[in-house]
């Protein structure tokens, strides 16, 4: 049996994942395959495969009319002992195709995907959800979706959630490299020894991130607290000229995007905090594998699915949406007492060390597809 994975593009933060997928169907005498386009039509690069056999064979070069896709040159060569797994965003026209082969075939669809994202709430959740309950089995991105589904109607015999996270291990790994004497020589280096607490900011700097909103609350938040900025993005040059109009230059610390765990390592481990003022996803996952507890809006409508690890007053504290005057109110409420601070922290670690990591995904992963009746 071969599980075929079709995604629009291979991530960086994906591969861990397939290929501790891959270690486990092998041990079933099963066997991963994944294709994905060089880049998808949001501009993500797919990586070359590690411990998977994958086929970077598509390019999504055709836009359908209302922000639809076609992923062009898709060859997916299904046998009936197999199961095909597509991804779930309901814009991608070339995956119905594919489905209804599948399907004339005999074989089982996965649908994988978000059962909602930032503001996708109204009537084209409403089309998603039709799109669901054609497939086999619906695999989302958390327990929290799942018992959402469950609710309006969703067989949960055929529901299943993956707390969608990162390679916890790996970040573990790259973390003990960093004693409290290198982490100081690092702050050094770079100028953090100016302030006593940073929060960091990690993710692409863009509209949704509200970085802007950051920008604005600092002059409010305490004076020995600076913000480090670890990325890039299109609002990156108006944000740094609305910190120099409100003289805030000296607080923040730009450092740009990293990609690598080993660079973005250091300057987690020199934060105190982790802010992130707009729509939150995999970030969030993040910063908790590094023992940082977080500073998030409360609106879960306008986040990502991983916004269901977050808990308020456990792991980080939430502010009201779209507000300076609450973001700095709550942020120098965290930097108030640090025992609470601490504690927090580490709620966030123990969670992502149970959950929203690549094993726990590969196991839920596995139950999913047991879940279709495959006999291996």
């Amino acid at each position: 049996m071969t599980l075929h994975i079709v995604q629009p593009a291979l991530p960086t933060y994906r591969v861990a994942f397939f290929r501790e997928l891959q270690q486990e169907l092998s041990k079933r005498g099963a066997h991963l395959r994944v294709y994905a386009s060089p880049r998808d039509f949001l501009g993500v690069e797919s990586v070359p495969p590690d411990g998977f056999e994958a086929d970077l064979q598509s390019n999504l070069s055709v836009h359908l009319r209302g922000h639809a896709f076609w992923q062009g040159g898709l060859h997916v060569p299904l046998a009936r002992a197999d199961v095909l797994v597509i991804n779930g965003n309901p814009r991608l026209f070339s995956n119905y195709a594919l489905w209804l082969r599948a399907k004339l075939l005999g074989i089982p669809v996965i649908w994988w995907g978000q059962g909602w994202s930032a503001g996708s709430h109204g009537g084209r959740s409403e089309v998603r959800q039709i799109i669901m309950r054609l497939a086999d089995v619906v695999l989302l991105y958390s327990d929290k979706e799942r018992e959402e589904y469950i609710s309006r109607g969703f067989a949960a015999y055929r529901t299943f959630a993956l707390n969608n996270g990162l390679d916890i291990e790996s970040i573990d790994r790259v973390s003990a490299e960093w004693n409290r004497e290198k982490i100081a020589a690092f702050r050094k280096a770079n100028g953090l020894d100016a302030y006593n607490y940073w929060c960091i900011f990690l993710g692409r700097l863009t509209r949704k991130s509200e970085i802007g909103l950051l920008i604005e609350s600092l002059p409010a938040i305490r004076g020995d607290v600076g913000i480090i900025a670890l990325g890039d993005g299109p609002v990156a040059r108006e944000a740094k000229e609305a910190a120099r109009a409100l003289g805030v230059c000296a607080r923040v610390r730009w450092v740009g995007a990293q990609f690598d765990e080993n660079a973005i390592a250091p300057w987690m481990l020199s934060a105190s905090a982790f802010v992130y003022p707009g729509t939150v996803g995999l970030s969030l996952i993040h910063a908790f594998a590094y023992g940082l507890p977080a500073v998030v809006h409360r609106d879960e409508r306008w986040h990502m699915p991983e916004f269901a690890a977050f808990e308020n007053s456990l792991n980080g504290l939430a502010f009201e949406r779209g507000s300076a005057t609450s973001l700095a109110r709550t942020v120098n409420e965290l930097f108030a007492d640090g025992e609470r601070r601490a504690a927090m922290g580490k709620r966030g670690r123990d969670l992502v060390h149970r959950t929203f990591n690549v094993k726990d995904m590969t196991r839920r992963f596995m139950e999913a597809v047991d879940g279709i009746g495959i006999e291996f």
